[in-house]
């Protein structure tokens, strides 16, 4: 049984693993970008050559980028709001995720009450089933099948990979327009390099939000088979505010 305390821990961990990945992705903006404008051939000439004193200043300045990355993100308390602003920008995986949970819990309503949750916009449709979610997981057997199915998890690595795609479709542009400018086998390379990451982080990223949204409609239409009274008390009374 998963005690307040390992709950904590736990939500703790997920937010971590998901700094971790940010900060990961940031340094390799910072890299790619350094490579793009400063020129792919000279990066390399420059790499190769590196005396002992050029690679301990590399060396010190990664380390002091990190802990900039590092302290800036542990101040951010809106990460949340960047998750959901990309997600909307680029797939909408969590708006669909949460118009499946809506739809398989108005469905216990009968039509004229369905009806009144269907006339509300669409980010009062999203915090109601947000709301009910969030409710339904208070219960400690629905929320350790949720720990047990990874649910969790997987939005974590799922917002990380939004990180990527957003990191390498910049890089992308970026080294495209230093390719047509400067067309060399270097600058191609890098190019045709850095577009088949942004494709990769693009594939994996629609395979794990189309999983997601799977996962998601299975959930809750095994709870709703399970907590259905209390799923329809929740509902009626959601009904109930917006009229």
């Amino acid at each position: 049984m998963q005690t307040a305390e390992n709950q904590y821990k736990y939500f703790q961990n997920l937010e971590r693993t998901t700094k971790t990945g940010l900060i990961a992705y940031l340094f390799l903006l910072v890299f790619g970008f350094t490579i793009s404008v400063a020129g792919v051939d000279n990066a390399f000439n420059f790499v190769t050559s590196m005396k002992r004193c050029e690679i301990l200043f590399i060396l010190l300045l990664t380390i002091n980028l990190f802990q900039l990355f590092i302290r800036g993100i542990n101040r951010i308390n809106w990460l949340g709001d960047i998750h959901v602003w990309l997600d909307n920008k680029i797939f909408g995986f969590l708006f669909k995720s949460n118009e499946i949970i809506l739809r398989e819990l108005l469905i216990l309503l009968d039509p004229k009450e369905r009806v009144i949750i269907d006339t509300l916009g669409r980010s009062e449709r999203t915090a109601v089933a947000q709301s009910i979610f969030s409710k339904l997981a208070e219960d400690q057997s629905i929320f350790e099948g949720l720990l047990k199915r990874g649910i969790f998890r997987s939005w974590i690595w799922y917002w990380i990979m939004i990180y990527g795609v957003t990191v390498f479709i910049f890089l992308t542009i970026l080294s495209l327009s230093k390719t047509l400018l400067v067309p060399t086998i270097y600058t191609k390379a890098f190019f045709a390099s850095v577009g088949i990451v942004a494709v990769a982080h693009l594939i994996f990223s629609l395979l794990m939000g189309y999983n997601l949204v799977f996962v998601t409609k299975r959930i809750i239409r095994e709870i709703t088979a399970i907590y259905q009274p209390e799923i329809v008390s929740l509902l009626r009374n959601h009904v109930n505010k917006s009229r």
